[in-house]
């Protein structure tokens, strides 16, 4: 049998299942809240919807009123900061958010995922003559951008607020000196044989 007839079905074969297997990665929404009005944000950016209600919330980073620092879901979190104008990034870690007609985008600096192992984001918005609506959203891990989308009657989005828990661990150059202590041993072993 020639060589040319054993290849193109190899070929096909492996470009046959090379198709079955590979998977498409489609983004799903992770919604928040579907009894009331809802939000929902991709799940490329968000991991759980911690939090949610029905009322006039605080997103202070006051333990005494801030709503989501009083709630099971948030414990162990500290607020980071607020921006309550859109557009405007906060001194500390530029967080900003835009906002058009039900969707929008918020984003913040990166280098807070240097101080927090675990991030949270909160929405609160407007109710009109309804209590308002609020969020809050555990981040993945290192994502500091993204967008959002609101799905409810009354007004536009109020503020935006960040919380942080955990700290992240720096490992210790252990390895780099077990690396030099190696070096070091083989150098004297090399030495003592060169000496015998």
């Amino acid at each position: 049998m020639n060589t040319r007839t054993k290849f193109w079905p190899l070929v096909a074969g492996t470009l046959a299942s090379a198709f079955l297997m590979s998977g498409f990665a489609v983004a799903a929404p992770i919604k928040c809240d579907d009894a009331y009005n809802y939000m929902q944000m991709d799940d490329s950016q968000a991991a759980v919807c911690l939090a949610s209600g029905k009322n006039n919330p605080s997103f202070t980073g006051n333990p005494a009123n801030d709503i989501f620092l009083n709630n099971a879901a948030g414990t162990g979190y500290q607020f980071v900061e607020k921006s309550e104008n859109a557009g405007n990034p906060t001194a500390l870690y530029n967080l900003e958010y835009g906002q058009t007609d039900s969707t929008g985008t918020w984003e913040f600096d990166s280098s807070l995922w240097d101080s927090y192992s675990t991030i949270a984001i909160g929405f609160k918005f407007g109710g009109g003559n309804k209590a308002d609506n609020w969020f809050v959203y555990e981040l993945n891990s290192l994502v500091s951008s993204g967008d959002w989308a609101y799905f409810g009657k009354g007004n536009g989005l109020s503020h935006v607020s960040l919380y942080g828990k955990g700290s992240v661990t720096v490992p210790e150059p252990g390895s780099l000196a077990l690396l030099g202590v190696g070096i070091i041993g083989l150098t004297l072993v090399g030495r003592k044989r060169r000496a015998n």
